[in-house]
C-alpha cells in the first residue's frame, strides 16, 4: 500500500478514459514533486487508507511514480529554519 510521506509525480501515461472519477481526481492534485500531504488536504474528505488504496492503484497502472520524502520537502520549512541565518540576512539588508 502507498505510505502518505512520499512525493508523487504523474508520468507520461495516458490516463484511460474507464479511469474512475475519484482517481482522476487525486490524479488532478498531482503534478511535479507533489507531496502526499498536499494530496491528503485536496482530498480531505477521504480517509487516509483510502487515498493510499488510490495512490498504490495509480502507482501500478504507471500513471504516478512516487520516491521517498527528504528535507528538500520541508512542508512547514522547520527543518531549515534558522534564526541567526534569518537575522543576519535581515541585517545584511
Amino acid at each position: 500500500m502507498a505510505r502518505l510521506d512520499r512525493i508523487y509525480e504523474r508520468t507520461a501515461a495516458e490516463v484511460p478514459v474507464a479511469l474512475r472519477a475519484e482517481s482522476r481526481w487525486l490524479l488532478g492534485l498531482i503534478s511535479q514533486d507533489t507531496h502526499a500531504e498536499t494530496i491528503r488536504t485536496g482530498m480531505r474528505r477521504y480517509t487516509d487508507e483510502r487515498i493510499a488504496e488510490l495512490l498504490t492503484e495509480l502507482e501500478a497502472m504507471q500513471l504516478v511514480k512516487s520516491k521517498a520524502d527528504s528535507a528538500d520537502h520541508d512542508l512547514d520549512f522547520t527543518g531549515s529554519l534558522s534564526l541567526a541565518a534569518l537575522s543576519a540576512a535581515h541585517n545584511a539588508r
